[in-house]
């Protein structure tokens, strides 16, 4: 795959993208702040341990659906703290792993006709 310009890929927004991430123990659901080809943060107070490995079902308001589940790992967790960092968006960060070169490309296709950019990664 491509291991070393994962972490520069565009971020996108997309509007009305959630999540549901799943430990195998149970199971949360999140908006989505921003998403690449390599990563996704979502908003939630709710934190886990990086290294947890997870599997993603991406929940979009629209017919056109990511037809695949994602497996990734935590990378970092943002706890909320209004009195240290009230600007700062508490959430989970996910690497994604083990994408197939066809999922690869259904999700850059997804990213680039849903996603508007939002910065660099």
């Amino acid at each position: 795959m491509m291991n070393d310009t994962r972490s520069r890929a565009p971020r996108f927004t997309v509007g009305g993208l959630k999540v549901i991430y799943d430990t195998g123990d149970t199971f949360w659901s999140a908006p989505v702040v921003d998403v690449s080809e390599s990563g996704i943060f979502v908003e939630t107070t709710h934190t886990l341990a990086p290294g947890t490995r997870v599997v993603l079902m991406p929940d979009t308001p629209e017919e056109d659906q990511l037809p695949f589940e994602i497996h990734g790992v935590v990378v970092r967790s943002i706890e909320y703290d209004l009195d240290r960092h009230w600007d700062r968006t508490p959430g989970i960060a996910f690497r994604l792993e083990g994408l197939t070169v066809e999922n690869f490309e259904l999700l850059r296709t997804f990213l680039r006709s849903h996603g508007v950019g939002s910065r660099q990664g």
